[in-house]
């Protein structure tokens, strides 16, 4: 089933998916059950919960059992380059043992960037992450490839 995240404590009960999001990140990765990830994880619930409530912001979520197995995060806003109203997928991700079902979670999210405004719709994948699967996914959903990014810690 999936359902729109919306509240803090909805939030707070989606951090263990995100914590397995930070996982596969390629960012500098926090050491389990400490203070920073914690704080981490507390800022995540901070920033989604402000861009919910100002309507940019739009977390679906997948739950099986009363519990979370994934979710796609979406901001919708006015692209810097042109100011066609854009929707950026933040995050997409689903359980291991679960997935297979994330693809209801972006044809539900691309309904949803619809009717907040979006004419477009960007999504990423990581390269650490099952990158040709995804990359056919959305090849065979009609969307193009346009940029490669690259990271670095500073």
């Amino acid at each position: 089933m999936i359902v729109e995240v919306r509240t803090e404590s909805e939030l707070k009960e989606l951090q263990d998916i995100l914590i397995e999001f930070y996982r596969i990140m390629p960012y500098k990765q926090l050491p389990k059950e400490s203070k920073e990830l914690q704080e981490a994880s507390n800022l995540w619930i901070e920033n989604w919960f402000f861009m919910i409530e100002g309507g940019v912001g739009k977390i679906l979520a997948l739950k099986k059992d009363n519990n979370f197995i994934g979710a796609i995060g979406l901001v919708v806003t006015p692209s810097l380059e042109d100011g066609v109203m854009t929707c950026m997928e933040a995050f997409w991700y689903v359980d291991k043992n679960h997935r297979g079902q994330g693809l209801k979670l972006l044809i539900k999210g691309q309904k949803v960037a619809k009717e907040m405004g979006a004419k477009r719709m960007v999504m990423m994948f990581l390269e650490n992450s099952m990158p040709e699967k995804v990359k056919n996914v959305y090849e065979r959903m009609g969307y193009n490839l346009i940029q490669t990014s690259y990271f670095k810690e500073l």
